[in-house]
């Protein structure tokens, strides 16, 4: 049995222990309370990462009961592989049948009404290089413009940052009045909206992002999921490929115009992340 109060004694006896390999060898030993440890521990680290970049609240209930969902989870994933391996019949391995799955999550990409324009954006960072990519599309999802930026190395963060900074000056060029914004970074979106504060790296080019978006008759941005940011992804990916920016035609790609194509007609996906 997964105990609360247990929980905070491991937690209390290996932060303040001065020998934690000994502790660890210890847990070797055990190997149903080493795994429940590291499931904690994990936990723990999410939830840290939440308060840092989110502002959360730290919670140690909501550790020990996410630590404990994943931990099951697990349990019942490996029962069910094993019952795809053997053939064994599920019930053999457990007295209890597993709950039922959660209904998938279905997600899609929606174009802007008539008279409004959508930018979507993405950036791209891999250890040779990062990348922005934009596209602008109208109501009937016909891309009126889509680029790609060699950034060199760069954070992730700030690939995002450009790329948005980078599709509002081309939506001006294009002189579009009436804008949405779809990003699948929350801490962009949130810079921009001053929910959150601005980290220091990026709080000039967000500047420059709210100078830009005061120029606009209508905007608003928003996130989307990475699944339905397709097309964006796509094109960061391209830049990795070359040196500066370049300009993509859609109808000279066959897997971006089958993105666009499956965007405007509304395919469903089913949404992995968590």
């Amino acid at each position: 049995m997964w105990d609360l109060q247990l929980t905070k004694h491991w937690l209390d006896y290996f932060i303040t222990s001065h020998d934690l390999l000994d502790n660890l060898n210890l847990l070797r030993k055990y190997p149903t309370a080493l795994c429940k440890f590291t499931f904690l521990i994990w936990s723990l680290w999410k939830e840290r990462n939440d308060c840092t970049f989110n502002n959360a609240s730290f919670s140690p209930f909501r550790v020990f009961h996410k630590a404990n969902s994943a931990y099951h989870e697990w349990q019942t994933r490996l029962q069910l592989d094993y019952h795809q391996l053997t053939g064994t019949p599920i019930t053999t391995l457990n007295s209890t049948s597993p709950p039922p799955p959660s209904p998938p999550i279905m997600v899609r990409w929606y174009p802007p009404p008539l008279g409004t324009f959508k930018l979507n954006l993405d950036g791209s960072s891999k250890s040779s290089s990062a990348t922005a990519g934009i596209i602008i599309r109208n109501s009937e999802g016909i891309s009126i413009s889509a680029c790609t930026f060699n950034l060199g190395q760069t954070q992730a963060f700030m690939a995002e940052a450009i790329a948005l900074h980078k599709g509002l000056q081309e939506a001006r060029r294009l002189q579009i009045d009436n804008l949405l914004i779809e990003c699948d970074n929350f801490l962009i979106i949130y810079a921009v909206k001053g929910v959150w504060s601005t980290p220091w790296k990026i709080i000039n080019i967000i500047s420059d992002i709210k100078h830009l978006l005061n120029l606009f008759t209508t905007w608003d941005i928003k996130h989307i999921f990475r699944e339905t940011n397709s097309a964006a992804d796509w094109i960061a990916n391209v830049g990795h490929l070359i040196v500066g920016n370049m300009y993509i035609d859609p109808t000279n790609s066959q897997r971006l115009a089958t993105i666009l194509c499956n965007d405007y007609s509304g395919v469903t996906l089913v949404r992995r992340g968590s």
